[in-house]
């Protein structure tokens, strides 16, 4: 059939089609495309259905990324919580829930919005309707994310003032390569509400397993959204709706009925503050600030403070332009020993990322004061002049500053970045300031610290803080132990004799925790002491490898020479050729150490190309590979210009061996054909290297041990090995890797597998 009478045919069929009263759209849409396709005058662009396959595993390269943008989208959608809920999720094919409270969709805006590939709603609207947000979401990627994370997709929305829900569900099977995406539709259902108004997003069949550790990581990915401070009370009563409460996400897993918190924000970080401090000006201009804090036992007590620049003391000049004022602060001392386990790391990098005192005026953020780098206090440079010697820089503040400004006393500037500097600011600032330094003073104070450069008279005590505990539990011990205690347990004051026996069992609890810490410090104790070992080994290994390289040009000399000997002897000219080659395989080892261990000498660091390290990498392991039988997959590197921060170049020689010999071990115990991929990459603000093996793998409960001291799956006693072997399986190897990659603010954890592997190990560095 020629193309006229072909169009002429489709054109009868559309037209009988559209006349019908229950038309088909699906049909109207197939035969106008291919209507279009017959046009011999014009050409227009169509779309494959796979490009959605495509979209949402290619913009999407990480599953925890994917959760983050959908998290994004309800901060985007003006809700004020988000509930995360993961239900049989440990291992593929489990449900996500994502359930918000914010604006919904209505029919148009599911249409137009959530299902146009390209949405332009973000470029026209950069801010949202209510609580005026920034839009935080990526060029509408979110919906692709859904089918990064599973097969199919139930979409549940509501707004205000909607009568019903909306209901879609989408298989994102059917959007096959060879397939118009026109021609794919899913059905609108109309149901009662769940709620006033939100989203929910049900997402099945997950296709990959979710850890508890995975789930943390979207939490600090979307932790710049988080105002977790509430705006003060006085502004809650006026409840005015464009104020913004804040945004919470919270991270469940469910168990039958049960559901279990993953994370909790106030948990994750602001239990673990040493101090809160929260400073007003009352309406007569009085200044003040006041002090709390559990960890160091003390109630909250309240301080007055003046705006008298030239006497500190003076707390009776009112502060004239800045009535109203509040503000609030979580001050943290990074030190390990304040923090639980597992939390100091995360919470250090989040203040180094997001610390500082954020404004609101009129309920309203301003910027940019408040983000990274931005010293609007002054705390950064105090610190660094060193006269106040309790840490003070923004990074050890998490908390808000808020002002009402009805009549426009604080101006912005032109650009709308930040406020004139005038006397209100300037006033603004200085109450602020003081506040807070005279609160970190109080607590250098309260732990029994210098406070000032200045300050004379000052002694260390003498007693370790550990030395005190035992003394008073010894005591109390004695006190236990004594006649008092027994004659009072006979006698037949029951009330005294109840306190008392509550008292021991208090006494109890803290001896039991003193043991625990006892442990936990000989184990650190033991750490040291094979670090310091392994230090020293060191040492005599680059001595070795040194003496090593004087010997090497005289063995290819020999070997040149045997091999010319014995060139009429097949099987002894074959045994030499073995030789040969296991002497390069020495000499590229001796090599690559001794240019790493040289490396040593010089302390500068340099931003170091995944690239270059990886194929050195290669270059050197490739005769052992050889010798093992292990299969070296060619690595794949995504994008270019992979530059870490500046690191020592030695380190990456300790992070990839270590990996190795780890990997070795696992596939030796799989009995398997050995196989290793590595693949490097760039993920916003940070490049990565994944490490993957087809060795035993790793279980779920020991994906977080494996970065433990002394934590080894390969030990003495469950091997028989030699010396030199038994030392690899000290179970420091991978605690020193995280040391090194957490050194430069970086992460590594147990990802993912990519499929025929058994193991990946992802890490992930800040980007030069």
């Amino acid at each position: 059939m020629d193309n006229v009478n072909k169009l002429l045919e489709l054109k009868q069929k559309l037209s009988e089609e559209i006349k019908k009263e229950n038309s088909d759209n699906n049909i109207i849409i197939t035969l106008s495309n291919e209507i279009a396709k017959l046009d011999n005058n014009e050409v227009r662009f169509s779309v494959d259905a796979g490009i959605i396959n495509r979209l949402g595993k290619e913009l999407v390269g990480r599953h925890e990324t994917a959760v983050s943008e959908l998290v994004k989208n309800s901060y985007d959608a003006d809700a004020t919580e988000v509930n995360l809920i993961f239900e049989n999720a440990w291992s593929s094919g489990g449900i996500l829930i994502i359930e918000d409270n914010g604006h919904g969709m209505d029919k148009e805006q599911l249409v137009k919005g959530f299902m146009r590939l390209s949405s332009s709603d973000k470029i026209h609207n950069p801010i949202s309707n209510k609580y005026k947000r920034q839009r935080a979401g990526k060029k509408g990627i979110g919906r692709f994310a859904t089918q990064r994370l599973g097969d199919k997709l139930t979409i549940i929305t509501q707004t205000e003032n909607s009568q019903e829900a909306l209901k879609v569900v989408i298989n994102w099977d059917e959007f096959r390569t060879d397939k118009d995406l026109l021609t794919i539709s899913s059905r609108i259902e109309f149901i009662p509400k769940e709620k006033e108004e939100g989203t929910t997003l049900v997402i099945e069949e997950l296709r990959e397993g979710w850890s508890d550790a995975m789930i943390k990581r979207v939490y600090r990915y979307t932790s710049e959204l988080l105002q977790p401070f509430p705006l003060s009370k006085k502004k809650k009563k006026e409840n005015k709706s464009s104020d913004d409460p804040g945004f919470k996400s919270n991270y469940f897993r469910k168990d039958e009925d049960e559901l279990i918190p993953i994370i909790d924000e106030e948990k994750a970080i602001f239990q673990h503050a040493l101090v809160e401090i929260e400073g007003y000006v009352l309406d007569d201009g009085q200044g003040c600030w006041a002090l709390k804090s559990d960890k160091l036992n003390f109630s909250q007590e309240v301080y007055a403070i003046g705006n008298n620049e030239k006497d500190k003391e003076d707390s009776s000049t009112p502060f004239t332009l800045i009535k109203g004022v509040h503000f609030k602060a979580y001050y943290f001392v990074y030190d390990p020993s304040l923090f639980a386990p597992g939390t100091f790391t995360f919470i250090r990098d989040l203040g180094y990322e997001k610390g500082g005192l954020k404004l609101y005026r009129n309920g309203f953020r301003v910027l940019p004061y408040g983000e990274q780098g931005d010293d609007w206090l002054g705390l950064d440079k105090s610190n660094n002049r060193n006269i106040i010697l309790a840490q003070h820089p923004n990074r050890n503040f998490f908390g808000f500053v808020e002002l009402e400004d009805e009549s426009g006393d604080f101006e912005e500037t032109s650009s709308r970045e930040g406020l004139i500097e005038n006397e209100y600011l300037k006033e603004l600032v200085n109450f602020v300031y003081r506040s807070l330094t005279s609160a970190v003073m109080k607590v250098s104070e309260l732990r029994g610290r210098k406070v000032t450069a200045s300050q004379k008279g000052f002694t260390k005590r003498e007693e370790d803080p550990s030395e005190k505990v035992d003394r008073g539990l010894e005591q109390i011990q004695d006190f236990f132990e004594s006649e008092d205690y027994s004659n009072e347990k006979d006698s037949n004051h029951s009330s005294n004799y109840e306190k008392k026996e509550r008292a021991k069992q208090i006494f109890e609890e803290l001896k039991q925790a003193r043991d625990e810490e006892k442990q936990k410090t000989q184990s650190l104790i033991d750490e040291n002491n094979m670090l310091r070992i392994l230090a020293g080994l060191g040492l005599v290994i680059g001595e070795f490898v040194h003496e090593v390289q004087r010997f090497l040009p005289g063995f290819d000399a020999d070997i040149r020479f045997l091999k010319n000997a014995v060139k009429d002897y097949k099987e002894i000219y074959e045994r030499t050729e073995l030789l040969e080659t296991n002497v390069k395989s020495f000499t590229a080892y001796t090599s690559y150490f001794d240019k790493a261990i040289s490396r040593n000498v010089h302390r500068e660091l340099e931003p170091i190309e995944l690239r270059d390290v990886v194929r050195s990498f290669e270059t050197v392991i490739k005769n052992d590979l050889k010798r093992t039988g292990t299969q070296f997959i060619p690595p794949v590197f995504d994008g270019y210009d992979l530059f870490t921060v500046p690191m020592h170049p030695s380190e990456w020689a300790s992070i990839l061996f270590n990996l190795y010999t780890n990997s070795k071990k696992a596939i030796k115990r799989a009995k398997s054909d050995g196989e290793i991929f590595i693949k490097c990459g760039r993920d916003e603000n940070i490049v990565f290297l994944e490490f993957s093996d087809n060795g035993d793998g790793i279980t779920k409960e020991n994906e977080e041990n494996i970065f433990n001291a002394f934590y080894t799956t390969s030990t003495v006693a469950n091997h028989t090995v030699d010396d030199a072997t038994a030392l690899t399986g000290t179970g420091l190897g991978l605690k020193i890797v995280k040391d090194i990659i957490e050194f430069y603010n970086g992460e590594i954890y147990v990802a993912t597998p990519y499929e025929d592997y058994k193991t990946t190990i992802r890490i992930e560095i800040p980007k030069n």
